[in-house]
């Protein structure tokens, strides 16, 4: 480790705390999918490249991302596995999603697979068929629970977020490159902003945060693994990861549209609220929430029953 490696750990909280704190935040305001079109981009990821250009070497990078779509698919088994519907509690889901991460990491991590050009082939069709997968079990968009904003609150849950990207670029620096990019993909931001949403809103929101995540993310960070490997040789590390940015914002702009551009989840719920108003009752007087012509009906009929 270079002496500077005191001040990589400093970013790397701030840039965790930053995006963190920016999800949970956004899922109390505006619901989960907008929440997660921006825990979807490129983050963690992103922070351990440019990281390891900067500690260790701008070729260090270069090679960590021959690995990186790879592991970078395995983690989207970890979304997978988390949004399964089951009633565990938060608690048996996260253990469950994060050891079976960890498991198919440590395989890949042992091939250290070299080939930047088949890690991202395999990892297209990894992240699409799990993709088709997770789509099949039909979780949506949840709007905005009720809370009310709280500094201290978004200060905690930040630095939740922070010590765990630390933790994955600690893990990056000791590893070497290859096993950096392995570790580059971890889901530190998705591990943080699942548990926040999740003792805030409940399992049932949090798991709702995984359509938008995974939408995002196949559209955007696997495509920035791309375009770093060629912008780092080309221009350095720092102009390569602005043009890295530069050069997926057509996707993010696509993936925003995908994630919110759909029926919204208000219209939906009112829609719902609509299609089942027959059947709830009026707990004061016992009667079916009916329009005002049926509602007169029913209370004729039931008048008519207490006279007989």
């Amino acid at each position: 480790m270079t002496g500077a490696f005191p001040l990589h750990l400093l970013f790397a909280f701030g840039s965790g705390w930053v995006v963190v704190a920016a999800v949970t935040t956004i899922a109390d305001l505006y619901g989960s999918g907008q929440a997660g079109f921006l825990g979807g981009l490129p983050s963690t990821g992103a922070v351990s490249l440019l990281f390891i250009g900067w500690s260790q070497s701008q070729t260090a990078a270069v090679q960590a991302t021959a690995i990186f779509p790879l592991s970078f698919s395995v983690t989207f088994a970890f979304l997978l596995f988390y949004s399964l519907p089951d009633r565990l509690t938060f608690g048996p889901r996260m253990a469950i999603a994060l050891l079976l991460w960890l498991a198919l990491s440590s395989v890949v991590a042992f091939l250290r697979f070299d080939d930047f050009s088949l890690s991202v082939a395999i990892a297209v069709v990894m992240a699409s068929t799990i993709f088709v997968i997770h789509r099949r079990i039909g979780i949506r968009n949840v709007p905005p629970m009720k809370a009310d904003f709280s500094l201290s609150r978004m200060i905690w849950r930040g630095a939740l977020g922070g010590c765990i990207v630390c933790a994955v670029v600690i893990l990056s620096e000791i590893g070497g490159p290859l096993l950096a990019g392995v570790f580059a993909a971890a889901p530190a931001i998705w591990t943080s902003s699942l548990y926040v949403t999740s003792d805030a809103h409940g399992v049932q929101f949090s798991r709702s945060l995984t359509n938008s995540f995974m939408v995002t993310g196949i559209l955007t960070v696997i495509p920035y693994a791309i375009a770093v490997r060629y912008m780092y040789s080309d221009v350095g590390i720092w102009w390569g990861t602005v043009l890295a940015y530069a050069a997926i914002s057509p996707l993010a702009w696509l993936a925003w549209h995908l994630v919110n551009g759909r029926k919204n989840i208000s219209t939906e719920k009112a829609d719902f609220q609509r299609t089942h108003e027959f059947d709830k009752v009026d707990a004061s007087t016992g009667l079916h929430n009916l329009p005002d012509s049926y509602r007169a009906l029913e209370e004729d009929i039931a008048m008519h029953w207490k006279t007989s």
